[in-house]
């Protein structure tokens, strides 16, 4: 239930200076938050309805955002983004792959078309249907994109089967942005004269007006509120909400155009009959036109364009976001879960992060769910896969203290709450409330024992009990509790298991926990000392072969 708080926008990240009565006091407003939302009993306490709520099928995006949580005023009728279409005709192509059977090709796309034309009536938006053909030109792409999925489908949030999240919608902007998906595991349903199962309609409507930039509404009658409810989709019209909201965004439609009176003029029989039709004479004596000559061959593709394989190591940066890991090279990025590499990987960076270049230094996600990622003196900020305005900017705009040529890898320590900056042998403490390093760093690497300098790459095992730092073909495991490092060498694969020695990756419902959640050795506000502790190499092996282990002291 925690994690349906935070995934929701309810319950925002505790720091590692928390209590455990203040981060009880959170949860209970986090609860109190949500109940106000949804029209409960405010108690402070997950009762019987409040649970019930939390159950209902669902739109998958968050009912509030990191902003909403700075004050406790209740927000009424609609709520629309910061985001909208720079243009009033937008583009849409449906991908037919997973269309469920029960509902058929046909019938989606009518539906699909309905659902648009709702908008459609009460905006100066048009919609033109494109054809969904794969296509790397990103300009032949439209402005959404519509599909089914089941599970993972290549962004940031997993569909979980009947029930639950539904369906998601991306904000409008580039890349990504506009596209709508909808689970295919869902029992989908059209005009049905029950509750019975979801209906396709309803959730297209509500999930569209996310694409043309509305939020969820706390009126529980508005097409956009949160929770799935059924209604007749007979002479189906928005509730006055949904339309103020996009209206506030886009303006009414313009009045519709008179009609010029004329007086029709009766056709005058003229006695002479039609001509016939005739066909030019062809001259003989013409030769044909000479054959086109063939096209140019295809410029070869340059060494870039070949997808790297995993196996051969020596990336960029390795990270997690969003419990996932996410390994860097050039201009690819693969995801890796459970010590695999996930289908349809490795991807083009500007395929999912448009804006972001190739070759970057370090990435984390930051204390409040964004991801930042540097390059040389330079980093970006992005929420889920939207570059956010103004970026990227130098580092020296990060904030005091932090190294402005180059930063090796980031990471977001979850057993004290700090940021962590490694550059060359040293590294920094930031924090993240104040935008500040702490005034005794820098520091050297050896105070994390034997990790080399530059690393590549640093995450948090699932339980926060080890840190991993990558660098090269190998990582190193800095146990966080007895404060060991173990050096161990990294084997990537694709096939069988990432990687031999069998760093621990999250799975894929793992949700940052609070730091008091659990009992940890570390003193709060403090960074790893080198204490004394036996290393231990491993060796890389291949699958289903003994693991071989010496022990030095």
């Amino acid at each position: 239930l925690k994690a349906w708080l935070r995934r929701f926008g309810y319950l925002p990240q505790a720091s590692g200076q928390m209590s455990a009565m203040q981060s009880a006091q959170m949860l209970a407003k986090a609860i109190s938050r949500m109940q106000r939302y949804y029209r409960l009993e405010v108690t402070g306490e997950l009762d019987a309805a409040t649970v019930a709520a939390m159950h209902q099928p669902r739109c998958g995006l968050p009912d509030l955002l990191p902003s909403d949580l700075d004050g406790d005023a209740r927000r009424k009728r609609y709520v629309t983004t910061a985001q909208r279409w720079d243009k009033d005709h937008i583009t849409y192509s449906i991908l037919t792959q997973q269309i469920p059977s029960s509902l058929g090709e046909r019938r989606t796309l009518d539906t699909i078309r309905k659902a648009l034309d709702m908008w459609q009536r009460v905006t100066p938006l048009t919609f033109k249907e494109l054809p969904a053909v794969p296509s790397s030109n990103q300009s032949a792409l439209a402005d959404i994109m519509l599909l089914f999925a089941s599970g993972f489908h290549g962004d940031m949030s997993l569909f979980d089967g009947p029930g639950g999240s539904l369906a998601h919608a991306f904000y409008p902007g580039p890349g990504m942005g506009g596209d709508t998906h909808f689970d295919a595991d869902e029992h989908w349903t059209l005009d049905s004269q029950s509750e019975e199962g979801i209906d396709l309609f309803l959730v297209a409507v509500h999930e569209l007006g996310h694409a043309l930039g509305l939020e969820h509404s706390e009126n529980p009658s508005a097409v956009m509120a949160p929770l799935y409810r059924w209604r007749h989709t007979h002479n189906f019209t928005l509730h006055e909400d949904d339309v103020q909201g996009m209206q506030d965004i886009y303006a009414p439609p313009p009045p519709p155009e008179p009609r010029p009176r004329t007086t029709p003029v009766p056709a005058v029989p003229t006695g002479l009959p039609d001509p016939e039709p005739t066909t030019p004479p062809v001259r003989k004596d013409v030769p044909p036109p000479p054959p086109r000559p063939p096209p140019p061959p295809r410029p070869p593709r340059l060494p870039d364009d070949q997808p790297p394989d995993i196996c051969d190591g020596d990336f960029d940066t390795v990270t997690l976001l969003r419990g996932e890991m996410f390994v860097f090279k050039g201009r690819w990025f693969w995801r890796v879960r459970s010590n695999r590499v996930l289908d349809n990987y490795p991807m083009p960076i500007s395929v999912f992060w448009v804006g972001l270049p190739s070759d970057i230094d370090a990435a984390y996600e930051r204390h409040d769910g964004k991801f930042v990622f540097f390059k040389d003196d330079q980093f970006w900020l992005f929420r889920e896969a939207d570059v956010l305005p103004g970026y990227p900017q130098p580092l020296r705009a990060y904030g005091n203290g932090v190294p402005v040529h180059k930063i090796d890898t980031a990471i977001w320590w979850e057993p004290n709450g700090y940021t962590y900056f490694f550059s060359g042998d040293r590294y920094w403490r930031f924090n993240e409330q104040t935008r500040s390093t702490d005034s005794d760093f820098p520091k050297p690497n050896s105070r994390w024992g034997r990790i080399p300098d530059s690393p590549k790459g640093a995450f948090l095992s699932d339980d926060s009990a080890f840190t991993y730092f990558y660098h090269g073909s190998s990582y190193w495991r800095f146990d966080n509790r007895r404060w060991r490092r173990i050096r161990a060498t990294l084997v990537p694969s694709s096939r069988t298991s990432w990687a031999a020695a069998e760093p621990p990756t999250p799975s894929p419902t793992r949700r940052r926990r609070s730091p008091n959640s659990r009992r940890s050795s570390l003193p709060t506000g403090t960074d790893p000392e080198t204490r004394p502790g036996r290393e231990t190499r491993r060796k890389a092996r291949l699958p289903n072969q003994p693991e071989t282990t010496k022990t030095k002291r």
